[in-house]
């Protein structure tokens, strides 16, 4: 991370790693850093609320806590390209954050490690510089040590080469092995247990994730202990994200998606559009009142044409059916009053399309 310094900077050191701030970047460009706005060159980009700063301090938090932090800002800040966030972290954001936290086992470390030297790399070949004292939370590593110690085995997997050019600075660039790490770690979902679910966000779908679509997901086969996937639909997820970056990002790492198309839901259509353009399977699935376009009906069985708004124009109105660019693809079609059956035919359908 590159920051320039020709502002004057007052005394404002980082809650979390307590490292002197540098500037603030916002949309009116950069600014000396205050106590709960600032730019900090191992965390990132940070904002707080003057509750959070206060309690925070007024807390007992510890470094491992305060490690965790660190790492979770800085990745989410690296994924903003170092925009800052437009939330202002709570007290409550911190601790969930914490909570949250999944530590990476140290060969994912690895893995972590060389996706993201390759995000840093403009084009084949290109040298990446890493500053380790700097970037370590950036690579789930707890301090500096941490994070050469994983550089050193990469090179020794000749998944990079690696040059030291100051105390804490290296450069390096990816071997043609590295690539081809890269191309089968990269693979979407290749050892997930998730089941991402796109589903239309009404009480009335509530019964149909928890009662079909979720135990469909979650079967166990005769002996197992564990369900052999997990199901996640993304209003059921804590996450200081906006919405659609979630979404993205639980997306990708998931091994398929079970895309539910009742409703109509514009937002449904793109998470399928992209989950197969990841590559991940989708299975869709729809209310077969919802399958076909129709027109709707008043409680006497009337059809309702037409309403109209406050200017007293028109408004042509009816029960959309399933868009014509997937009106052709298999899908699941389920009624409300049988959803045992809904879930019987899932779960078939992920023994013999995922397993």
């Amino acid at each position: 991370m590159e920051y320039s310094t020709n502002l004057p900077v007052p005394a404002v050191k980082c809650l979390f790693c307590g490292q002197h701030t540098i500037i603030y970047k916002s949309k009116m460009g950069e600014m000396p850093p205050s106590k709960t706005h600032y730019t900090c060159a191992i965390c990132g980009s940070v904002r707080l609320t003057e509750e959070a700063y206060d309690d925070f301090n007024g807390e007992r938090f510890l470094n491992e806590d305060k490690n965790v932090l660190r790492i979770v800002l800085r990745n989410e800040n690296e994924m903003r390209n170092n925009i800052p966030s437009k939330k202002c972290l709570t007290i409550e954001d911190l601790k969930q954050i914490i909570v949250q936290y999944k530590p990476l086992e140290p060969l994912a470390k690895m893995d972590n490690a060389l996706v993201n030297i390759e995000r840093a790399s403009k084009h084949i070949g290109a040298e990446i510089i890493i500053t380790s004292i700097n970037d370590y939370p950036y690579y789930h590593c707890s301090n500096f040590e941490e994070l050469e110690s994983i550089l050193r085995l990469l090179q020794q997997e000749n998944f990079i080469s690696l040059n030291k050019i100051g105390s804490a600075s290296f450069k390096l660039d990816i071997t043609v092995k590295g690539y081809q790490k890269l191309r089968e770690i990269t693979k979407p979902g290749k050892n997930s247990k998730q089941g991402f679910v796109a589903i239309w966000f009404t009480p009335e779908m509530n019964d149909v994730y928890e009662e079909a679509i979720k135990p469909a997901i979650e079967f166990k086969e005769e002996g197992e202990s564990l369900p052999r996937f997990n199901a996640l639909k993304i209003d059921n997820v804590e996450h200081i994200n906006d919405i659609n970056d979630e979404i993205i990002a639980q997306t990708r790492r998931s091994r398929f998606m079970v895309c539910d198309l009742t409703g109509y839901r514009g937002g449904i259509y793109f998470e399928a559009g992209f989950a197969e353009g990841l590559g991940l399977d989708v299975i869709y699935t729809c209310r077969k009142d919802w399958c076909k376009e129709q027109t709707l009906t008043d409680k006497d069985g009337k059809k309702v044409n037409t309403l109209y708004d406050e200017n007293e124009n028109e408004i042509p109105i009816k029960k959309e059916g399933v868009h014509f660019d997937l009106d052709h693809r298999n899908r699941i079609e389920w009624l409300p009053g049988n959803l045992d059956d809904f879930r019987t035919k899932l779960e078939n359908r992920i023994k013999a399309k995922i397993i």
